[in-house]
């Protein structure tokens, strides 16, 4: 039973994590548009241009998270509780400290909106964008501290807990703002609401650790040397999350210096798309995570990482690839009738190339979490460098003459570029066999190739009006894919997948 539970946590968790997405998705698609229709191009715009600002501030964290469930999955497997309350009182100690950097940094932010905003919003914009930064501060350095509960249920793998209570929290906000919205509160209230529930699910977190997971913690001795060579792990695992969260949000901070808030509320759309777009993906990464890193503190032969490695990317590729063309076939009347008139129009076109720039990366994942087990992530951070650098070249010519289709471009051009390094990268040094992996994925795409020509067919000539129109030619779409994919790209082992619980429900409904 010790080992069947992981794999049942593994399946479920990843099936509730596709739940919680489509329930979060649905309801953000009425969300946004209230949102807003309610706070107007410019507080919305101005809402969505601090955001960037604070991401940064979550990267005070400096990449420890990375370094904890590491070392802490080297300790578990060694059976050493010692180390195990060591660890944890560590880095609880560490994440409150850095909270505390992270409010005075906010804060100190906020005093100087008119630079941070720049010149083309007013007086009254900057203020607002100052105190929202504020309670956005607040939020961040909140979390750090209980990140570390999270991540401690993630080590665990107890992904069915997890994942329900990421659904309650996805959910419920959502439900929760709509109504305040429509009662005319504005973007401050939304902003406290945010963090009232990260301190609701930040408790419940606590006591799960503590009362289910029996945590240990000690804070009686902090290794100073432990957390140097730590901190030595994850300064790479922190450059790479720092120009990873500048690269996709440079676009909004060009749109916002060079052409004002309501730009940055035109991109935005296509932005919120890509978000939905890159956490089906994450989904499937985020529960095999522990997974890699025990593989790796096992020494387990480089064949299972490899395989591990190819069935999670061509299952990610299917769905990505399937909802870039599905978008292709509705994807224009989706964006108008979703966001709220035809000045968003280009989305459709911004929203498709940010898709491509978000595709392979997406799809290969768990190879970054392979570099990371086995402490190979300094060239993967280097080259995200890079790519954020190349991206800012390019970008900010493209964004002053081509607005957010223009932005859109450099960023797909620039990550086109660094997935090729990092795929050179994967198989001279990680052991990874990426000509295999290629072969593979190439597997896929004759099966793909009448359901792309279908997705064209149906965006140039298919009547698609409002939300009728998207659901009925969606669902042609879905389903000329799903038959092509089923007959002819799926292997029998991913047939299996999908066959295997639907079966299991059919005998319980029998029995």
């Amino acid at each position: 039973m010790g080992e069947k539970q992981p794999v049942n946590q593994i399946r479920v968790g990843a099936i509730l994590s596709y739940v919680s997405m489509a329930l979060s998705t649905v309801i953000s698609l009425v969300y946004t548009p209230v949102m807003i229709q309610r706070l107007g191009d410019s507080e919305y715009g101005l809402y969505q241009a601090v955001l960037p600002i604070v991401s940064y501030l979550n990267l005070l964290s400096l990449g420890l998270g990375s370094a904890y469930v590491r070392y802490y999955s080297r300790a578990k497997v060694a059976k050493d509780r010692h180390l195990m309350a060591k660890l944890n009182g560590m880095f609880l100690l560490t994440f409150a400290a850095l909270g505390v950097v992270c409010l005075a940094v906010g804060f100190t932010l906020s005093l100087h909106g008119d630079v941070i905003f720049g010149s083309k919003v007013t007086a009254e914009e900057a203020a607002l964008g100052e105190r929202l930064l504020r309670i956005m501060t607040v939020n961040s350095a909140v979390y750090l501290p209980l990140s570390v509960f999270n991540a401690h249920v993630t080590i665990h793998e107890r992904y069915i807990y997890q994942k329900a209570l990421n659904m309650a929290k996805q959910v419920l906000n959502p439900l929760l703002m709509i109504p305040l919205l429509l009662l005319g509160f504005r973007s401050v209230t939304l902003t406290v609401v945010t963090l009232i529930f990260t301190l609701v699910t930040g408790a419940v977190d606590i006591w799960y650790c503590f009362t289910k997971l029996k945590m240990p913690v000690s804070f009686r001795h902090y290794d100073l040397s432990l957390m140097r060579r730590m901190c030595g792990f994850t300064f790479y695992v922190f450059l790479g999350i720092v120009v990873d969260n500048f690269n996709w949000s440079i676009d909004r901070l060009l749109l916002l210096w060079f052409h004002g808030s309501t730009a940055v509320t035109i991109y935005t759309v296509a932005a919120q798309l890509n978000v939905y777009y890159q956490s089906f993906s994450a989904a499937v990464t985020n529960v095999l995570t522990p997974r890699v890193h025990r593989l790796v503190a096992e020494r387990r032969p480089a064949r299972e990482l490899d395989t591990l490695f190819i069935r999670a990317a061509r299952l990610q590729f299917m769905l990505l690839a399937g909802i870039l063309m599905g978008f292709v076939a509705v994807g224009r009347t989706f964006v108008t009738t979703w966001a709220g008139g035809d000045r968003f129009a280009i989305d459709y076109f911004v929203t498709i190339m940010l898709f491509l720039a978000s595709i392979w990366s997406n799809t290969q994942l768990v190879g970054y979490e392979i570099l990371r087990a086995k402490g190979l992530h300094r060239f993967s951070a280097l080259l995200a460098a890079a790519v954020a650098l190349g991206n800012t070249v390019i970008s900010i010519p493209l964004c002053i003459h081509f607005q957010a289709l223009g932005a859109a471009i450099g960023t797909m051009i620039s990550s086109t570029v660094g997935i090729v390094a990092l795929n050179w990268y994967f198989h001279q040094y990680a052991g990874l066999d990426i000509p295999r992996f290629w072969r593979r994925i190439a597997r896929l795409l004759p099966s793909m190739a009448i359901p792309m020509f279908s997705a064209v067919l149906m965006a140039l000539f298919a009547p698609v009006r409002g939300y009728r129109g998207v659901v009925l030619w969606g669902a042609v779409f879905v389903a000329i894919y799903a038959v092509f994919m089923w007959r002819f790209g799926m292997s029998r082992y991913e047939r299996e997948l999908v066959s295997a619980p639907v079966r299991r429900l059919l005998d319980r409904r029998k029995r």
